[in-house]
């Protein structure tokens, strides 16, 4: 139990660093000398970092006032719901510009595991149509 409080000082530590950067990277990024497509990929990065920095936030408030912390995982799923989408659309326009093609490390990968999450949820919107 001793290395966790390490790990905690450790962790935050690392988060207070952190802040420190993102906030000499606002500086930069208000300069407006960025790449509109960097910028985004920075912008979703934040976003979805800041999304987990609030569930476990959340998390561990509902568990230190003894109240049921699986309440949140609605809200956990919803939002891995709409940073696929988003990963989804951008994946789209990289491959209408040809950014992406066969020889793109992965891209076989992804297309698996996207026609298995198609064939899981096809019956979901098949049975919502009928």
């Amino acid at each position: 139990m001793a290395d966790s409080g390490h790990s905690d000082r450790t962790l935050s530590e690392r988060l207070k660093a952190t802040t420190d950067e993102l906030q000499a990277l606002e500086k930069l990024v208000l300069s407006g000398d960025c790449a509109p497509r960097v910028l985004a990929e920075f912008r979703n990065a934040v976003d979805s970092i800041r999304q987990t920095a609030w569930a476990v936030q959340q998390w561990s408030e509902l568990r230190q006032q003894r109240r049921d912390p699986y309440t949140i995982l609605g809200t956990l799923s919803a939002e891995r719901v709409r940073r696929a989408t988003q990963i989804a659309e951008d994946l789209t326009v990289d491959l209408e510009s040809l950014e992406l093609g066969l020889e793109t490390e992965g891209l076989e990968n992804l297309f698996k595991a996207v026609r298995r999450l198609y064939e899981r949820m096809d019956p979901l919107f098949r049975k919502s149509l009928v």
